[in-house]
C-alpha cells in the first residue's frame, strides 16, 4: 500500500498557511480574507495535499502542485516582508501592517509544505513520514503555547485593566506577560496530560543534586561562551541582531521595567518554557530521532516559536541571525536535560541567563543607577 504520510502532513502545513491569511498583511482583503494571494496559495496547496492523502491525484501530479505552491507561499512572505521593511522609513500612518504571526504561520507552513511535497514526491518510507508527523506535531504544540500564553496576556490585561486606573503600563504589560507565559505554559501541560493520559510523574522537575547543581554551573558558562563568541563572530561578519520585544519595551524609556523580569526569569520564564520545550516536546521526540536527535528537533521548534517576540521592527537578516543564536543556545539547554534527566537544571540555567541579561541591560540603560 502507497504511504500517504508525507501528505498528511502537508495537509496540517498548508493549513498553518491558509490561516496565516487571516492575519494582518498590509493588503486589501475579502471579509475575513487579510491577503488573498496567500489565501490561493495556501488553498491550492491544501487542497493538493488533501487529494494526494485520499489518492485522488497522482503522487507525481499532486506533489508537484502542493510543492509549487508551498514554494510560492515561501516567496510571497520574502517579497511580502522586503516591501513591509522598505515602507518602515515611510511616515506611520502610511507604513504597511504586517503581523509577526502571520508571517511565522506562513512561513513554517511553506518551507514545511515543500518538504513534505518532496518527501511525498519521491515517495518516502513510513519511517521518514513518521518523522515527518513529528516535527509537525512538535511545531504545532510549540505554536500552541504561544497563542495559550497570548490569550492568557489579553485576559489578564482586560481583567488588570479593570481594576488598576488608568491604562496598564509598560512595567504592568510585562509583569503581565511573564504571568502569562507560567499560565501559558502550564494549560498546554495540562492539556497534554490529558490528551495522552499522562500523569504528573512525567514532570522531571527534582530537586538538584551535586552533580545536577555542577551541570547547571557549566550550562551557564557555556550559554554566556557561546554567547560571546557568537556575538563576536557576528561583529567580524557585520551581522546584526535583533531585539527582543521587552528590550525595545525598555529601550522606550522605562529601563525599570527589567527589574520586574529578574525574579520572574527564575519563578515563570525558565520553569514555563523548560516545561513545554523540553519536557514536553523534546522529551516526545526521542522515540522517532532518538535522544540527540530530540534534542536538534526541538532546538529548532524553539527558535521558530521565538518568531513573534523578534520580528516586530527587525530586518529580515537580524530575524534570522538571532533565530540561530537561540538555536545554538537551546542545544546548551537540551543537552543539559538529557544528560540530567530533571528539567529543574535547564530551567535554572535558562533563567540564570536571563536574568543576567536583564540586569545587565537595566544597567546599560540606566547608566547604572
Amino acid at each position: 500500500m502507497e504511504d500517504r504520510s508525507a501528505a498528511s502532513v502537508g495537509v496540517v502545513l498548508a493549513g498553518l498557511a491558509l490561516a496565516a491569511a487571516a492575519f494582518p498583511w498590509g493588503t486589501v482583503g475579502v471579509g475575513p480574507v487579510e491577503n488573498v494571494v496567500l489565501a490561493v496559495l495556501g488553498t491550492a496547496a491544501f487542497g493538493a495535499f488533501a487529494l494526494r492523502r485520499r489518492d485522488l491525484l497522482a503522487r507525481g501530479s499532486g506533489s508537484l502542485v502542493a510543492g509549487v505552491a508551498s514554494l510560492g507561499i515561501v516567496g510571497y512572505v520574502g517579497v511580502a516582508t522586503a516591501g513591509t521593511l522598505a515602507g518602515t522609513s515611510a511616515p506611520v500612518a502610511e507604513a504597511p501592517t504586517l503581523s509577526p504571526w502571520g508571517v511565522t504561520l506562513a512561513f513554517v507552513g511553506g518551507i514545511g509544505g515543500v518538504i513534505a511535497a518532496y518527501g511525498d514526491g519521491r515517495g518516502l518510507p513510513e519511517s521518514l513520514g513518521r518523522a515527518a508527523k513529528e516535527v509537525a506535531w512538535s511545531l504545532t504544540v510549540g505554536f500552541a503555547g504561544l497563542f495559550a500564553i497570548s490569550l492568557w496576556g489579553s485576559l489578564l490585561l482586560g481583567i488588570a485593566g479593570g481594576v488598576l486606573p488608568g491604562e496598564p503600563g509598560t512595567g504592568v504589560q510585562l509583569a503581565i506577560g511573564a504571568v502569562a507565559l507560567g499560565f501559558g505554559t502550564g494549560t498546554v501541560a495540562l492539556v497534554y496530560f490529558q490528551w495522552t493520559d499522562k500523569t504528573l510523574a512525567y514532570l522531571d522537575f527534582r530537586v538538584p543534586d551535586l552533580r545536577d547543581l555542577g551541570y547547571t554551573v557549566v550550562g551557564v558558562v557555556a550559554l554566556f561562551g557561546l554567547q560571546l563568541l557568537v556575538a563576536a563572530v557576528f561583529s567580524e561578519l557585520g551581522v546584526s541582531t535583533a531585539d527582543h520585544s521587552v528590550q525595545q519595551a525598555a529601550s522606550g524609556g522605562n529601563p525599570q521595567v527589567l527589574l520586574l523580569l529578574i525574579p520572574a526569569s527564575w519563578l515563570l520564564i525558565g520553569p514555563g518554557e523548560e516545561l513545554l520545550y523540553r519536557n514536553i516536546i523534546q522529551k516526545s521526540l526521542y522515540g522517532t530521532f532518538g535522544e540527540w536527535g530530540g534534542v536538534l528537533v526541538a532546538s529548532v521548534v524553539f527558535a521558530l516559536a521565538h518568531i513573534p517576540a523578534y520580528a516586530a521592527g527587525a530586518d529580515l537578516p537580524g530575524l534570522v541571525s538571532t533565530l540561530v543564536v537561540i538555536f545554538f543556545l537551546s542545544l546548551v539547554l537540551g543537552a543539559s536535560y538529557l544528560l540530567t534527566d530533571n528539567l529543574t537544571v535547564p530551567a535554572a540555567i535558562h533563567g540564570t541567563f536571563d536574568a543576567v541579561i536583564f540586569a545587565a541591560m537595566y544597567l546599560q540603560m540606566s547608566g547604572g543607577v
